[in-house]
């Protein structure tokens, strides 16, 4: 299972990852011109609706009952990101359907690397998922608008490293830009919706099986140059093996620009079959973005006040005494 999960994990973080450079494409055109700025924008706010379907005919009744689980999952990732000062928050909200229950969710948390730290509102997760935490029904008042600190070290590469990452993909994207195809970028007709939100163009973008696997090779290959923690080589090697075991089927991006050749919206399809024992035979994702404030003004939700922040061992004591007096 750990290594179905390690396999899945890094599958994904690569689309992510493939998704933003290979849409900067066309170095000439606004298209381009739009995701330049977006990469290069110390502050924006973004909002993104996540969809997910599994196919998991294939597989066993528990393994079964995960993927309905996540094919009824509705979740919306919004932000709002710094750079200058590397702060960012990030809001978790949905709902999930759990056998008979259904549970919404809103889950904010606050990160700052040059502390290196994170900081999530701890009423938010118990009142969401206290029936987890076995603390369903119980009133924790102590802990009302406090955030909890924990170290972002364990689970992030240095700035530093993610900076050479970063600076490399975005080398390699120019170098590679040339060689697409302008068949790949098609311009498309705004819907009278889309002109009311103020987009001004619209482009879409797709790619087949054998280019995706190209740029997701040469994204691996150069994590695994600038990276000396994320990923070994083994890990690398590993992935380029896999990927031999699933075939793109769709992936297609539509982006709208407003008049001032801004990222307004994107929408990407992607979908995906596995050739892979004890995996799901096919996975679908679909987002559906919005961006705003590029290089205005961000103001932060979920910012922590100094009184408010909480280590785990004060908060153990906040909950053990707020249950003795349950």
């Amino acid at each position: 299972m750990k290594k179905r999960n390690w396999f899945l994990f890094l599958v994904v973080s690569v689309f992510i990852l493939a998704l933003a450079a290979c849409q900067q494409a066309d170095p000439k055109g606004s298209y381009a011109a739009a995701y330049k700025k977006l990469a290069e924008a110390e502050k924006y706010d973004f909002s993104s609706d996540i969809g997910l379907k599994v196919d998991a005919s294939n597989m066993g009744a528990e393994d079964k009952q995960v993927a309905e689980i996540l094919n009824n999952l509705k979740l919306t990732v919004s932000g709002k990101t710094d750079s200058k000062t590397k702060q960012s928050e990030i809001v978790l909200k949905g709902q999930v359907k759990v056998e008979n229950m259904t549970m919404n969710f809103d889950v904010p948390v606050f990160m700052d690397e040059k502390k290196q730290v994170g900081y999530i509102k701890l009423d938010s997760v118990l009142d969401n998922f206290g029936i987890f935490l076995g603390t369903a029904g119980m009133n924790f008042d102590s802990l009302k608008g406090k955030y909890l600190e924990f170290p972002l070290e364990e689970d992030q590469s240095s700035s530093g490293e993610t900076e050479e990452i970063q600076k490399k993909l975005m080398d390699s994207i120019k170098k590679a830009a040339d060689n697409l195809s302008s068949d790949q970028f098609k311009q498309a007709d705004l819907t009278d919706k889309e002109k009311e939100q103020g987009a001004s163009e619209k482009f879409t973008f797709s790619l087949n099986d054998e280019e995706i696997k190209k740029a997701l090779v040469k994204i691996i290959e150069i994590i695994g140059e600038a990276s000396e923690k994320t990923l070994s080589k083994e890990d690398l090697n590993n992935v380029k093996d896999n990927l031999k075991d699933l075939t793109f089927k769709k992936y297609k991006v539509t982006t709208t620009l407003d008049d001032k050749k801004n990222i307004l919206s994107e929408k990407a399809d992607i979908s995906i079959d596995f050739d892979i024992k004890d995996f799901p035979a096919s996975i679908g994702i679909t987002t559906n973005s919005s961006f705003k404030e590029i290089d205005g003004d961000v103001t932060f939700s979920h910012k922590p006040k100094k009184a408010d922040i909480v280590t785990e061992e004060e908060a153990e004591k906040l909950m053990a005494n707020d249950a003795m007096n349950f």
